[in-house]
């Protein structure tokens, strides 16, 4: 009797990572305009997005099991955010060979807050800025990142499972820290029981339960580039321009 074959370890296998320095996009309406590219790019297609911190960086992230979506979501990213994509090969390779890590789980909430649009969150500001002011701010021997899974759906709206993990010391601290920031956007947290399973799935952008439907201006307040406005996030610990990277380990090992 011969097993069927297995497609998932033939995808965890590649190892191939994206990254791209580019600059924060103008408004909230372009993150928006982004994301419904991807949407109509993806059709119904599994995709992860990142938001990273690694040495004092804010970096950005994108994954797909396909190899051609994974190519072209990197490209248009970094066409709107102004950079180039180059290979790179760190990221699930640190979490793959980490000694000390964490991972939480975070399922959007609705808070019930006045604001101007319909979605949840504080919409008078970036509802990431504590977000990024976090990961440029964690240790840089650490890596840190917020992992979007996500699937598209009709009437631009995607199947969502968002996802906090760290890698190093101090790992639950940092994780803590993080996800403390999508406070007043609206999350509960969910603790996997298998740390080191979440951070996996979550770095090689696989859905995870609990998964929940929410369209693109909702998913914007969760993944998006940095908005001009905001020029302290465009310049990192050294003084340079924050690099902004797009990386695959849904082909990475």
């Amino acid at each position: 009797h011969r097993p069927s074959p297995v497609r998932r370890p033939a995808l965890a296998s590649r190892s191939a990572v994206y990254l791209v320095e580019a600059f924060p996009v103008p408004t909230p309406a372009d993150a928006e305009r982004l994301l419904a590219d991807l949407w109509q790019l993806t059709s119904g297609r599994g995709l992860g997005l990142f938001l990273l911190g690694i040495a004092n960086r804010v970096m950005l992230g994108v994954t797909a099991a396909h190899s051609g979506v994974e190519e072209a979501v990197a490209s248009i990213i970094a066409d709107q955010c102004g950079g180039a994509v180059e290979p790179g090969w760190m990221v699930p390779a640190m979490v793959d060979a980490a000694t000390e890590l964490a991972a939480v789980n975070l399922v959007p909430t609705d808070r019930h807050i006045a604001v101007e649009s319909r979605t949840f969150g504080w919409q008078r500001s970036d509802p990431l800025r504590g977000t990024f002011l976090a990961l440029i701010n964690a240790p840089p021997s650490m890596l840190v990142g917020v992992s979007i899974s996500l699937r598209a759906l009709p009437d631009l709206a995607f199947v969502l499972s968002v996802g906090v993990f760290a890698v190093g010391p101090s790992a639950v601290t940092q994780v803590a820290r993080v996800a403390s920031t999508f406070g007043g956007t609206g999350i509960r947290l969910r603790r996997p029981i298998l740390q080191r399973r979440a951070a996996q799935r979550m770095v090689r952008g696989v859905l995870r339960r609990p998964a929940s439907v929410h369209r693109i201006e909702v998913v914007a307040l969760f993944w998006h580039p940095p908005y001009g406005s905001d020029l302290d996030l465009q310049t990192n610990a050294s003084g340079g321009s924050s690099p902004i990277g797009y990386l695959g380990p849904g082909r990475l090992s």
